[in-house]
């Protein structure tokens, strides 16, 4: 059995080794990065990169799971993709559902569209509150962590005093996961997409 991650940033190679590993999987794991994927769909739109994600994706054809961890081109992978290829954000956003009020953090404003979307087909219309953390993107891109987590964690901090009845908080990109021990605090399930989405991958592979 294989795996193969495909993201948008090297740094999310180690982070995800690690979580299959903590979950045991004992199959093999290949990652493939393409940043260039992400800033061109920044630049100039999802559509601008729907060839090369048809191309990225079509040797996998056959392959066991392929989980695409960038959240920005989700529903366009989701569209191109077979039964076999998985968007980082579907299964934390399938748990989320299943709550009354949901807020949606997120870094991009490219992510807002797709991940709003895809709540909202999984809640089955109902709209997230969404709270963009515009601050901590440059963080990320500096490779300052514990700034791009802290920044995140005090934007999300705020927009709970304006939206209390707040039941679930997601971190709707998978680089944002580090933030959820700074939000013990808050008094709410904090889900991150990369655990969920590694245990959905696993399970696609084995059955």
């Amino acid at each position: 059995m294989k795996i193969t991650c495909l993201h948008t940033d090297q740094s999310h190679v180690e982070g995800f080794t690690r979580l299959f590993a903590n979950e045991g999987w004992e199959g093999a794991l290949e990652h493939i990065v393409r940043p260039d994927l992400l800033a061109r769909a920044q630049s100039d739109g999802t559509e601008a990169v729907a060839a090369d994600v048809a191309a990225l994706l079509d040797p996998f054809a056959q392959a066991d799971t392929v989980l695409f961890t960038c959240s920005t081109l989700g529903a366009m992978v989701e569209r191109l993709g077979g039964d076999n290829v998985l968007r980082i954000d579907r299964p934390a956003m399938e748990a989320a559902a299943s709550y009354r009020a949901v807020m949606l953090a997120i870094c991009l404003e490219s992510t807002r569209g797709p991940s709003v979307a895809l709540f909202e087909d999984c809640s089955k219309g109902r709209a997230p509150d969404v709270v963009f953390c515009e601050d901590a993107w440059p963080h990320f891109e500096a490779g300052d962590s514990p700034g791009f987590y802290r920044t995140i964690a005090q934007s999300v901090g705020a927009a709970m005093i304006d939206a209390p009845d707040t039941d679930c908080i997601v971190l709707a990109q998978a680089s944002m996961q580090g933030a959820a021990p700074y939000l013990m605090d808050i008094g709410v399930p904090v889900l991150a997409t990369p655990p969920l989405a590694v245990r959905r991958a696993i399970k696609i592979a084995r059955r």
